[in-house]
C-alpha cells in the first residue's frame, strides 16, 4: 500500500511538473526572457536573456525525457484540438492564432512538441518570413515576432551551454535543459545561422523567387544586435559542430557516428542530408565572418557530395553510406533539403536533371501516393531507434509527411517554371487540392499521415492535427498561383 501511494505521488508530481513547465499551458511558471514590441515601424526588444540558466545535471535530463513522454500521452489520449473553421483560410487563421502567438515563449510544431527543436528554425519553419505569402499586417507582425523571440531564446541558452543539441526544454521560469533526441544534431547550427540571415533579409525564406513581396521586414535592427551579442557563442557552436561531425581528411561527414537530423528517428551513417546541411552551414558561417571565406572549399565539397551520393542508374541520391544503404541503394525524401539550402537549383540547366530524375523515381515507386510525401516506399523498421520502432514504426518510413509533401510540390512547380512541361503543374495542383481536402476533413494541417492517407495514430502516438507547418502549405499555394495555377 505504501509503495502504491509513493508511486502515485511520484506520477502525480511528474504530471504536475510537466504541466507547469509547459510554456503553452494557461498555468505555467515559464517566462519570456526576450520580449519583442513594435516601436515606430520596427521590432525592438527587452532583452533579459542574462536571467537564463541551464540545468544539465543527470536528474534534469531524466525529467525532461519523462516530461516529453507525458506530453505525448496527453496529446494522444486527452486533447488534440481541431479548428472550428469550415474554410481553408479559416483553418489557416486558426492555426496561426494558435501557433504563432507572440505571447508564448517559442515557435513549435504543436501539441506534444512543447520543447524547442532548434532545427525548426531552419528546416520545418523556414518559410516563416516569406514576405510573398498573403496575410494581414497583424499576422505578419506575429510571425516575425515569434520567430525572432525563439531565435533569441535559443541563443541565450546556448550562450550558457555552447554545445549544439537538438532540443531545448524549459524546466523553470528562466531555466532550461539541453538534450539530444536521439543523437548529436547536424542541423542546429545551420538553423541558428539561417534564422539570423532570414531575420536580416539575406536569406529569402523561399526556395526561389516568385510573385511580389507584400510586407516589409521589420526585424533587421533587433537581429543585428543579437548577431553582435552572440557572435562568440555562434563561433563556439560552429567550431564544436565541425570538429564533431566533419572529417577533414575525407572531406565528408564522419563515418561511424549517428546524427539526429530531420529524420532523427533513423540510424544512419554519413547521410546525404547531413552533408548538404554541413555545406550550407559552412557557407552561412563564412557569410557571417565566423570563419574565413573559402569559395574553393565550398565548390569542392559540393562536387564531392554529388559524386559520392548520386546514383545515375537508379536516378536518385543515396540516403547514406552505411553498408546496407549502399547495397540496397536506399532512397530517402529529405534529399529535398537541396531546395531551401540552395545546394541545387532547378533553374540551372546542369542541375535540373537531378530534380527531374528524382521526381520520376518518386512517381515510379508510388512514394507520392495517395498524396506526397513518404520518406520511402517501405518502413525499414529495423533502422529506427527502439523507442520509435515500438511507438510508431512508420513515422520514419512509409508515413506521409506534410512538410516534405510541400517541398515536393514546390519542386514540381519550379520544374514547370523552367521546363514548361504542363504535367508538373497539373500534378502540383492535384496534390494541393488533396491537402485542402484533408485540412477540411481533419480540421487542421496534420503533421503526418498513415501510408493510406488517414491520420497517423497508434496506441502511443497521434499526429498533431494543427501544426504550424501550414506555413509551408501557404507558400506552396502562393507559388502555385504565381507560377501558373488557378
Amino acid at each position: 500500500m505504501i509503495v502504491l501511494f509513493i508511486t502515485l505521488a511520484l506520477l502525480g508530481g511528474l504530471v504536475g511538473a510537466a504541466y507547469l513547465t509547459n510554456p503553452f499551458n494557461r498555468l505555467t511558471i515559464i517566462r519570456r526572457p526576450y520580449v519583442v514590441a513594435a516601436l515606430q515601424g520596427t521590432l525592438q526588444a527587452k532583452n533579459d536573456n542574462h536571467k537564463l540558466g541551464v540545468r544539465q545535471a543527470y536528474p534534469w535530463k531524466v525529467f525532461v525525457i519523462l516530461k516529453n513522454f507525458v506530453h505525448i500521452l496527453s496529446s494522444r489520449y486527452v486533447r488534440s484540438p481541431r479548428s472550428s473553421a469550415r474554410t481553408i483560410d479559416g483553418i489557416i487563421a486558426d492555426i496561426h492564432a494558435h501557433r504563432f502567438n507572440p505571447r508564448k515563449l517559442l515557435l513549435i510544431s504543436g501539441d506534444h512538441f512543447s520543447a524547442l527543436f532548434v532545427r525548426n528554425l531552419g528546416v520545418f519553419y523556414y518559410p516563416m518570413l516569406d514576405r510573398r505569402i498573403q496575410s494581414t499586417e497583424t499576422d505578419w507582425h506575429n510571425r516575425q515576432t515569434v520567430y525572432l523571440q525563439t531565435l533569441a531564446y535559443a541563443l541565450g541558452v546556448f550562450e550558457k551551454y555552447p554545445i549544439p543539441t537538438t532540443t531545448i526544454v524549459s524546466t523553470g521560469a528562466y531555466r532550461a535543459t539541453c538534450v539530444n533526441i536521439y543523437a548529436y544534431p547536424p542541423d542546429t547550427v545551420y538553423s541558428l545561422l539561417y534564422a539570423l540571415a532570414a531575420l536580416q533579409g539575406t536569406e529569402t525564406a523561399t526556395p526561389a523567387p516568385y510573385g511580389t513581396a507584400r510586407h516589409v521586414l521589420d526585424t533587421v535592427p533587433a537581429t543585428s544586435a543579437l548577431a553582435d551579442q552572440y557572435r562568440d557563442t555562434l563561433q563556439a557552436l560552429y567550431t564544436h559542430y565541425r570538429t564533431t561531425v566533419f572529417n577533414e581528411a575525407t572531406g565528408l561527414i564522419k563515418r561511424g557516428i549517428h546524427l539526429s537530423g530531420a529524420k532523427d528517428i533513423t540510424r544512419r551513417d554519413c547521410s546525404f542530408y547531413d552533408n548538404v546541411v554541413f555545406w550550407k552551414t559552412t557557407r552561412l558561417a563564412m557569410d557571417r565572418g565566423l570563419i574565413p571565406p573559402d569559395t574553393a572549399f565550398l565548390a569542392a565539397l559540393k562536387k564531392r557530395i554529388i559524386k559520392t551520393f548520386w546514383l545515375p542508374e537508379q536516378g536518385h541520391f543515396l540516403e547514406d553510406l552505411s553498408d546496407e544503404g549502399m547495397q540496397q541503394a536506399y532512397y530517402s525524401s529529405e534529399w529535398l533539403i537541396v531546395l531551401v539550402t540552395g545546394f541545387l537549383n532547378p533553374a540551372l540547366k546542369g542541375e535540373r536533371p537531378y530534380f527531374i530524375r528524382s521526381i520520376a523515381y518518386i512517381q515510379q515507386q508510388g512514394i507520392d501516393k495517395p498524396f506526397p510525401l513518404k520518406y520511402h516506399q517501405d518502413t525499414r523498421r529495423h533502422r529506427q531507434f527502439f523507442v520509435v520502432r515500438l511507438a510508431v514504426a512508420s513515422y520514419g518510413g512509409d508515413a506521409i509527411w506534410s512538410f516534405w509533401g510541400m517541398e515536393y510540390i514546390k519542386a514540381l512547380l519550379l520544374l514547370y517554371k523552367h521546363t514548361g512541361q504542363a504535367s508538373y503543374l497539373k500534378t502540383a495542383g492535384k496534390h494541393i487540392k488533396a491537402y485542402e481536402k484533408n485540412m477540411l476533413h481533419y480540421g487542421g494541417f496534420p503533421e503526418v499521415y498513415n501510408p493510406n492517407g488517414t491520420l497517423l495514430q497508434t496506441p502511443l502516438y497521434r499526429s498533431i492535427r494543427q501544426t504550424g507547418w501550414v506555413i509551408g502549405f501557404e507558400q506552396a499555394r502562393a507559388m502555385y498561383r504565381a507560377i501558373g495555377g488557378k
